[in-house]
């Protein structure tokens, strides 16, 4: 996969992407590694005789600790750009990588549907011997012995129409000591293909790959669902980025009334140690102190839990660290658009949105395993025949006729006896046998249909009932997304106007309260305000100065949602999605 971001790193981690970046990848689908790491025979047959209950290299999976207690701070905070933090849990985010392999399993389940129609080859030999007591002349044998060396070989495939095709080898080398077979030992050969068609139930081409488009439909509304899960992961290190630096401004805020506090502090005491001020004036400013103290504590630890959450989200260990890396945003939340037009976002959403295209999938889907399941409610008629040719040779066993009377004798004593030699005509070796087989004279055929009509054929009505209900629930689930998509995008819309209004009204507070401070302190020291004054307004500041914060966090973190109801978080930040290829169709799976 391709790095299209910078990240440069030196003896402290120094790494800049952001500006320079063109575009980012998600996690590929075309890295199918996984699904072709097939063992062969060899490392088949060790992991199977192998004691342990799994494959060896494997035994030890559930012990990995690797990951575990890495956010231990470790290390000086580092400057992190909003795109920066996002390329970073592109490539290490662990819920990314989790929710890649739902494609690529879906993808697995394209190759075992295709597999129905892969060639199988077969083969079986073996032997018997049987003695036994003969029971009648016919047995042509006091004691009857016989044996039977067969060898067969064969091929055979499901075809697209839904029938079963197999060419059979078929060879045996039967001996006896029975006086009424010419040949003994003798050799039968044939080759033959037989033929299993559905003409009702399991018929026809489109209903036979009609499984695996619904395999390949379950694979795009995988991927879908993969781009849906991309974008919550960017929008929530998006929420986590700005929560950071909201919680790092709240500390700087109350830092800063802190500061004025303990300034307002030590005034106070030196007036009151020349008469200036009463005890009262310094205890108020030393409570004030105490909490401002006390919030500063609340928000350090805001902070902390606000950090960890993104570098959770991020999970980058830096080289050489055992620890995730510890961001410091680099960015401020700014005012990027003000126009928000619910119709022109609802009309992106319904083309873009991939939750929506994830659940018309679910639909067509559930609709194709309907047909599947109504085609189970045809009775099984199926069309069966088969054609052959055979061949048949062995060792001469000497028949002498004598006056019409037919015995077995060695041909010497039947010509000195004045009788007349008859050689069996398919006397030969085996390649005789085959010989004939391959020259077609010697042939069988049959042909007929068989019927299976199920007396109530309950188990497939209950399934297509299921299916019917599956396809409904499908319907309601699409129409259940529409409507929270529109809510997505209505409330985002609506929160972000509110928003835009809120910045513009913050940032006039925020001046106000600070030209109000200026004005009381002045009076301040002209005694014209009292300490409980002072407090008031350098309270109404630090307020001020975080909510003008908050109000553009807010935004920020507001503007990416509703880009993530939109369908469109992805393209505005430049994310590529390598989709994967379509899974090829094999040569097998044409007929």
């Amino acid at each position: 996969m391709k790095r299209r971001f910078a990240v440069l790193i030196g003896a402290t981690l120094l790494f800049c992407a952001g500006a320079a970046r063109s575009q980012d990848e998600a996690p590929s689908l075309s890295d199918i590694k996984l699904l072709d790491d097939a063992p062969n025979l060899a490392r088949t047959l060790r992991d199977q005789w192998h004691s342990g209950d799994v494959p060896i290299g494997f035994e030890n999976a559930e012990n990995d600790t690797e990951y575990y207690g890495r956010l231990r701070d470790a290390g000086a905070p580092q400057p992190v750009s909003l795109p920066q933090a996002i390329s970073l849990a592109l490539l290490n985010n662990t819920n990314l990588q989790v929710q890649r392999l739902v494609p690529l399993g879906a993808r697995a389940e394209v190759r075992r549907t295709l597999s129905m129609f892969d060639p199988a080859a077969f083969g079986d030999t073996g032997i018997d011997r049987t003695t036994q007591q003969a029971s009648s002349l016919l047995q042509g044998a006091a004691i009857s012995e016989s044996n039977n060396f067969p060898w067969n070989f064969g091929l055979r495939k499901i075809l697209t129409t839904g029938g079963q095709v197999t060419l059979a080898w078929r060879n045996n080398r039967f001996n006896t000591n029975s006086a009424f077979f010419d040949l003994a030992p003798n050799y039968t050969t044939s080759f033959g293909v037989s033929l299993n068609q559905p003409l009702l139930r399991d018929f026809g081409y489109r209903y036979t790959t009609l499984l695996v488009r619904i395999a390949r439909n379950t694979q795009d509304q995988a991927t879908y669902q993969y781009e849906a899960s991309i974008a919550t992961t960017v929008q929530q290190i998006e929420a986590a980025y700005w929560t950071l630096v909201l919680a790092r401004e709240a500390v700087r805020v109350q830092e800063q009334g802190l500061s004025l506090s303990r300034e307002l502090q030590r005034q106070n005491e030196g007036k009151f140690k020349v008469g200036a001020l009463p005890q009262t004036s310094v205890l108020e400013a030393q409570a004030e102190v105490a909490r401002r103290e006390a919030e500063l504590i609340r928000v350090n630890n805001a902070l902390t839990n606000a950090r960890d959450t993104l570098r959770a989200l991020v999970n980058y260990r830096p080289p050489g660290s055992e620890q995730l890396l510890i961001i410091e945003p680099s960015d401020s939340p700014t005012l990027e658009e003000s126009d928000f037009d619910l119709d022109r976002s609802l009309n992106t959403a319904l083309e873009k949105r991939p939750e929506l295209a994830a659940a018309k999938l679910e639909v067509r889907g559930r609709g194709m395993m309907l047909k599947v399941a109504e085609n189970q409610l045809l009775p099984r008629l199926n069309a069966v025949g088969s054609i052959g040719t055979n061949g048949l040779s062995g060792t001469d066993v000497p028949t002498c006729v004598i006056n019409g009377v037919t015995s077995r004798i060695p041909q010497a004593d039947c010509i000195a006896m004045g009788g007349t030699f008859v050689p069996n005509n398919f006397a030969g070796p085996y390649g005789d046998s085959l010989n004939s087989a391959l020259d077609g004279r010697y042939y069988s055929y049959s042909a007929g249909v068989t019927i299976e009509v199920p007396l109530d054929n309950a188990q497939a009505k209950a399934d297509y009932a299921r299916s019917r209900v599956d396809l409904e629930s499908s319907q309601r689930q699409l129409q259940l997304q529409q409507e929270q998509v529109t809510l997505d995008i209505k409330r985002s819309v609506t929160t972000l106007q509110s928003d835009v209004r809120s910045i513009e009204a913050t940032r006039i507070a925020r001046e106000l309260s600070d030209e109000n401070l200026r004005n009381q302190q002045a009076r301040y020291d002209v005694g014209l305000a009292t300490t409980k004054d002072i407090l008031d307004f350098q309270d109404q500041l630090t307020q001020a100065r975080f909510a003008e914060v908050n109000a553009l966090t807010r935004y920020a973190t507001d503007l990416a949602e509703l880009h993530r109801a939109e369908g469109t978080l992805l393209e505005r930040r430049r994310i590529v999605v390598d989709r994967g290829e379509q899974e090829p169709t094999p040569w097998y799976a044409y007929f």
